[in-house]
């Protein structure tokens, strides 16, 4: 439930269309800066012993603490934690993207995607330092409600304006994920462009177009793949039209972040249906998209008239089918198959088998629900709901023979999982292991995420779990990290799994625990216990490559509030630094500026 969903911009065109088509048919109708640069130490956390069958363990946890983590994050920190019991061979920088301002103004954000992102970054360096910074982005959307003290824009899951009450204009929130390529750090959210970031102080550059690639209106996924065989960046952006379907673009980058192919940078095909896709997966020819039956219902005069946000009119017809689809990355003609009703928020990977058949494996979900409040009425706030009232994710394989033009279906992994992921070095390729955030509760039953699971997805099925010991612990996305040094054809699980933790018992502080891949249920071998508070968060990035220095990081966080200040001096209602002269904070943009 916590996944971003949709482009309020696509969707917003789309009310319009129905709204005209209606009409046509009756003819009638901030957060305080805190500088510390002592080193503090951290304690490693006891690992929880389950004596249980994996799919079957559980944990207690406690609901009230787990609504009470969705509020915003009250600082903006820069600080450096020692903790001796890293590895040595963890080195490098962890990202992640947080929602993370439920207020503004008087207005209360009634639902996590509609939150301003916020970065976090933890650096290790292999000595036992991390080096963490968080901010906001500041996006324009963002700059102009904090100048303003108030609301100016209409969330897409909630808070709902009128279309004269700039209800149809959207806000990038930023809020998603993080992708490093090419030198570069981009926030990212799927209803509008990406932005470009400082990787040392996280400020945030501009919002980037990617050298005129993308088009007025057009989007960026928050969900980028890789294809390490061939060293590319593929992204895609869609726009769903309840009258002609849903257009695909697909883009593909080399190593210095330009198109591989400049004559044709784009592929773009069109398949039926008004799709959610929050993410889709690739193999060695083929991108691959899940297209279940959703569509927008209701009466589109309640968006327009404020009375109904654009994200609850999203419905999920149980009674058709989902379709998966293959599109090939030559330009030829996709390729569909059908298989059960369900939806997917989340692959984990796909590839191509040696009979040439297609393998993805996907958190399923029986259907759509979009925190409470798709298709019925609004809740208060969205994590006010019932968590076991909601659909249940689990990993299934899809095998698609394309020859034979068939599907096939496998059960995987019989427990509430989502947020799976592979070792990166296995992108697009076979894999054995999927890691993988899981509930606090056994079997298909939902439950807020207090742990991480190894799915072995060999015949052997050694799976292995670990679940935070506290009831008010909870756990964000889990990320494998191959050890620094080790071969490219280590095996993956020969590395170590970074949890983030948000920790109740210690006053809701974040903490991220790191685990040993191949011994993943021990527990922690280090955690980096912070002193920073982090709501919920959604998606992260290791970047190896990326280990700044204490001194570096300090001098370009100093940089960046001395043109903060600049700024609201200035009175400048723009959430970037470009036109300020600091070219020496920020490398050469996507965008070529």
């Amino acid at each position: 439930t916590y996944m971003n969903v949709g482009s309020f911009t696509m969707l917003r065109n789309s009310v319009c269309l129905l709204f005209a088509s209606a009409l046509s048919a009756s003819g009638a109708a901030l957060a305080r800066p805190r500088g510390r640069s002592a080193l503090r130490m951290s304690t490693t956390s006891e690992p929880v012993a389950l004596s249980a069958r994996v799919e079957d363990a559980g944990v207690p946890w406690d609901q009230g603490s787990w609504r009470s983590f969705y509020r915003s994050a009250p600082a903006e920190d820069s600080y450096s934690l020692e903790v001796p019991a890293l590895p040595a061979d963890l080195v490098g920088t962890f990202f992640r993207n947080v929602p993370a301002k439920f207020e503004v103004g008087d207005t209360q954000v009634v639902h996590p995607f509609d939150a301003d992102g916020m970065l976090a970054a933890l650096t290790f360096d292999g000595s036992g330092n991390v080096y963490f910074r968080n901010r906001f982005v500041r996006t324009r959307g963002f700059v102009r409600e904090q100048m303003e003290g108030r609301s100016l824009y209409a969330g897409m899951f909630g808070n709902p304006k009128p279309f004269w009450n700039n209800g149809l204009t959207p806000k990038n929130l930023a809020n998603t994920n993080v992708l490093w390529w090419g030198g570069r750090l981009l926030a990212l959210w799927e209803g509008g462009r990406p932005h470009l970031m400082d990787p040392l102080s996280l400020a945030t550059s501009r919002e980037s177009d990617l050298a005129g690639l993308l088009k007025p209106g057009e989007t960026f996924s928050a969900h980028p793949r890789f294809d390490r065989a061939r060293k590319r960046l593929v992204n895609f952006a869609y726009s769903p039209n309840p009258l002609t379907g849903t257009k695909l673009t697909f883009f593909e980058f080399g190593e210095n972040f330009r198109p591989v192919d400049i004559d044709k940078p784009r592929l773009e095909r069109t398949i039926p249906g008004f799709l959610l896709v929050h993410d889709f997966a690739i193999t060695a020819n083929y991108y691959v998209v899940s297209a279940a039956p959703t569509n927008l219902g209701g009466n589109p005069i309640d968006l327009l008239l404020g009375k109904k946000a654009v994200g609850e009119a999203i419905e999920f017809d149980e009674k058709k089918p989902t379709f998966l689809w293959l599109i090939p990355r030559d330009g030829s003609e996709p390729i569909s198959f059908e298989v059960e009703t369900h939806f997917c928020f989340h692959h984990a990977n796909a590839y191509e088998d040696a009979q040439g058949r297609v393998c993805l494996d996907s958190c399923r979900s029986p259907k759509l629900e979009l925190g409470g409040t798709s298709g019925k009425e609004v809740a208060k706030k969205a994590w006010e709901m019932e968590y076991a009232t909601l659909p249940v994710p689990s990993l299934w394989r899809y095998t698609l023979d394309v020859r034979a033009k068939t599907a096939s279906s496998q059960h995987i992994f019989k427990r509430y999982v989502d947020f799976p992921s592979v070792d990166p070095r296995r992108a697009a390729r076979a894999h054995r292991f999927v890691y993988a955030a899981t509930g606090s509760e056994g079997g298909l039953v939902a439950a807020p995420a207090k742990g991480v699971v190894k799915i072995d997805t060999s015949e052997t099925a050694d799976h292995q779990i670990w679940l935070t010991p506290g009831p008010t612990q909870f756990a964000g996305e889990p990320l494998f990290v191959p050890r620094a040094g080790a071969a490219a054809d280590s095996a993956e699980d020969d590395g170590y799994v970074l949890l983030p933790i948000i920790d109740g018992e210690r006053g809701g502080l974040a903490t991220v625990h790191v685990l040993r891949a191949d011994r993943l249920s021990d527990g922690p071998i280090a955690s980096v216990e912070l002193e920073t508070f982090l709501p919920h968060g959604l998606h992260g990035t290791f970047v190896e490559e990326l280990v700044p220095k204490k001194e570096e990081i300090e001098q370009a966080t100093t940089l960046m509030k001395m043109y903060a200040r600049k700024s609201r001096e200035w009175n400048k209602v723009d959430g970037s630094f470009a036109g300020f002269g600091i070219a020496s904070l920020f490398q050469k943009g996507v965008d070529g500026r």
